[in-house]
């Protein structure tokens, strides 16, 4: 059995929150990470996001979508303010492990506000036309968090298409995570994602620095509108079958690790 989930990766888009809140009902979800998006992006997502977790308290989490190009590190303390739990960032103009971004950085990490980062391509289509695929790759994330390991840091779509680059910066960095959401779990077997996800917390000497295991860093997130959720929770479960992943690794992937970054226990 599943258990309890959380959904680090959704969106509200054009989705209506209480078309949302049946799904996961359905299905077991109890808590979902709701992304906003910057106002140069789409004008109002932020305030759609947090206005949904406000009627919805006790199952969205509210994560402003953050413009690393156009807001100073201050908007990161009227966000947490307003009622925002975290950050996303996306398209950015220089790579992600710029200098300039780590104020940024170093702010939610003092107010305790996780990030999530999407990872990897990025739809062609208005409005990302623009967007740098190049300056999203995991591998930036790799000096975010060896700099800043206080900072509970989210990869989206396990870097897709660089999953090397996204496996390895997540097996030395205890404060690094990974989604599997978007189209990763339909086009790579179990098998690949096993040989990427190979560490377990007795691989000596060539485990973790903390020896934590793969399965210690991987979250669930669906990145679906409401009628696809449950097609994404069944590839999880195929994967996780396939890979024949003990009842308490499903357990962290499910609920356990996002409740870890979301500091859901404090």
């Amino acid at each position: 059995m599943r258990g309890k989930i959380i959904d680090i990766h959704q969106h509200l888009g054009d989705v209506d929150a209480g078309a949302l809140v049946e799904t996961y009902a359905q299905l077991g979800v109890v808590k979902a990470v709701l992304l906003g998006q910057q106002p140069s992006r789409r004008p109002g997502e932020n305030e759609k996001v947090l206005a949904a977790a406000k009627r919805y308290p006790d199952l969205f989490i509210p994560f402003a979508g953050f413009d690393l190009d156009e807001m100073a590190a201050g908007v990161v303390r009227h966000f947490r303010d307003e009622g925002f739990r975290g950050l996303k960032f996306i398209g950015p103009r220089r790579p992600y492990d710029s200098s300039c971004y780590f104020p940024v950085y170093e702010r939610a990490a003092y107010l305790k506000m996780p990030v999530l980062f999407h990872l990897g391509i990025v739809a062609n289509h208005p409005p990302w036309t623009d967007a740098n695929s190049d300056n999203m790759r995991p591998i930036h994330l790799d000096f975010i968090a060896r700099r800043l390991p206080e900072l509970a840091i989210i990869g989206a779509h396990l870097g897709n298409p660089w999953y090397d680059e996204a496996a390895m910066a997540c097996r030395w960095n205890p404060n690094l995570f990974f989604d599997l959401s978007g189209s990763t779990l339909k086009k790579k077997s179990p098998e690949y994602l096993g040989g990427l996800l190979w560490w377990r917390p007795d691989s000596r000497p060539y485990g973790s620095p903390d020896h934590s295991g793969a399965w210690d860093k991987i979250l669930f997130g669906s990145d679906l509108a409401p009628e696809w959720i449950e097609d994404s929770i069944r590839d999880y479960e195929k994967m996780m079958d396939a890979l024949s992943l003990s009842a308490e690794d499903r357990r962290k992937v499910w609920y356990g690790n996002a409740a870890r970054v979301l500091r859901l226990g404090e």
